[in-house]
């Protein structure tokens, strides 16, 4: 994922860098057409570019962000669950679930699963974002 932003920033500079190279100065006529100098439209297309960039990097973010939940990790019937802390539901974790113990107070990002089966929603775990460490009172097993 960080590569991605990387890539996305050194394209955009290596843009805006051909687009300010400039050409050598010729001996034309010294009155600009149209009222706009060769600088002014340069500027103009940088301008462009950084406005497509932004724009571009905005929609990157606003498709591809990730859920976070944060909760204590319990062991339930068909393997770990976390009860989550903001909306007072539980969810059964599948995905990356190696680095968590139960009784643990954990962040984690990925994505909601919708399935029609079952009354505890999944939520695909990506990573492990941060260990609180233990819960503060362990909520019962259900």
């Amino acid at each position: 994922m960080k590569a991605g932003r990387n890539q996305i920033l050194a394209t955009v500079i290596a843009c805006a860098l051909a687009v300010t190279a400039t050409a050598p100065a010729s001996a034309q006529s010294s009155t600009p057409i149209g009222g706009v100098t060769h600088s002014d439209a340069v500027w103009i297309g940088v301008a462009i570019a950084a406005i497509g960039a932004g724009i571009g990097i905005g929609i990157y973010y606003a498709v591809h962000h990730n859920h976070n939940l944060t909760g204590c990790a319990v062991s339930g019937a068909n393997g770990l669950q976390l009860q989550n802390k903001g909306d007072g539901q539980t969810y059964a974790l599948v995905g990356e679930v190696s680095g968590i113990k139960p009784g643990e107070r954990i962040r984690v990002s990925g994505k909601k699963v919708k399935n029609a089966a079952g009354p505890t929603q999944q939520f695909l775990v990506e990573q492990l974002s941060k260990d609180y460490g233990a819960c503060s009172a362990n909520p019962a097993t259900p």
